[in-house]
């Protein structure tokens, strides 16, 4: 059962350009939503079926066909690799899962947040300042961040003022929602605490994604999306339940057991 991953030292290189699209910020972050969709779409296992249950059945009770359409849109977007076959990702598997709903939340904002406009404001801006001992943050910090990487990015390179400062309060917005902070014009960190669940969802998503070593899931810059550092990662990771995983380090030596062949198993585990 289970795969056991040892490195000493293993960078991940450098990565590919992203695409940034500061739109991801304009939506809500639709988190009942979500799951709702999520878990209907496991259900009827059809992207057609599904689109007629939230358009013309209203699962979601929301007021107009349009209103429907656009938070279906933005939910496939986000969340469903092929409209045209049934694919099962792990974030729908915890979703339609009997899984605590602290679990299901944290694993739905991991997911959330590697869209590469969120990942990168949270990981160069708000990570480092979070790390700094900066108490709150508020949407003219981030509108001052976004203007000093524009020319760095086409996508935002020609985006105009109203857009750059709605994206700035809408990602503000999204954090407070998912629960990283606190406070409405001025948002403050807020004291979090990731379960064991999710921080083994992470691990196992990460070897998933590509990681071969136990240094490359404990110094991967994914953490950064929970505000959390290389020791903090080291600490849960040991910590956690074994029946997860397990984790050792000796000197310059990692040790890591995934405890499950699969991350599906992992889940099945929670």
């Amino acid at each position: 059962m289970g795969n056991e991953h040892v490195g000493s030292k293993d960078s991940e290189g450098t990565e590919a350009a992203v695409s940034l699209d500061p739109k991801i910020a304009h939506h809500s972050t639709y988190i009942d939503e979500t799951k709702r969709i999520l878990r209907t779409y496991v259900e009827c296992e059809s992207y057609e079926e599904l689109e007629r249950k939230v358009v013309e059945e209203n699962i979601l009770n929301k007021d107009t066909d349009e209103y429907r359409t656009n938070i279906l849109r933005e939910v496939t977007r986000r969340h469903i690799p092929n409209k045209n076959e049934y694919t099962e990702t792990p974030l729908m598997k915890v979703i339609s899962a009997d899984v605590r709903s602290d679990v299901t939340d944290w694993c739905l904002y991991y997911e959330f947040a590697q869209d590469p406009f969120i990942r990168l404001v949270t990981l160069d801006f708000m990570y480092p300042e979070f790390e700094r001992g900066t108490l709150s943050v508020q949407a003219t910090d981030i509108v001052t961040f976004i203007e000093s990487i524009q020319e760095e990015f086409a996508d935002l390179r020609d985006r105009s003022e109203s857009t750059i400062n709605e994206a700035a309060t809408k990602y503000l917005t999204a954090l407070r929602n998912y629960g990283l902070l606190e406070g409405t014009q001025r948002k403050e960190f807020a004291v979090t605490y990731v379960p064991d669940e999710a921080v083994a969802y992470v691990v196992y998503r990460l070897f998933q994604k590509g990681a071969k070593s136990a240094s490359d899931v404990i110094e991967h810059d994914d953490w950064k999306v929970f505000l959390m550092n290389e020791s903090e990662v080291q600490r849960r990771v040991r910590d956690i339940s074994p029946q997860f995983v397990s984790y050792e380090k000796r000197g310059s030596t990692e040790r890591l057991i995934t405890k499950h062949d699969s991350i599906e198993d992992l889940i099945n585990a929670f």
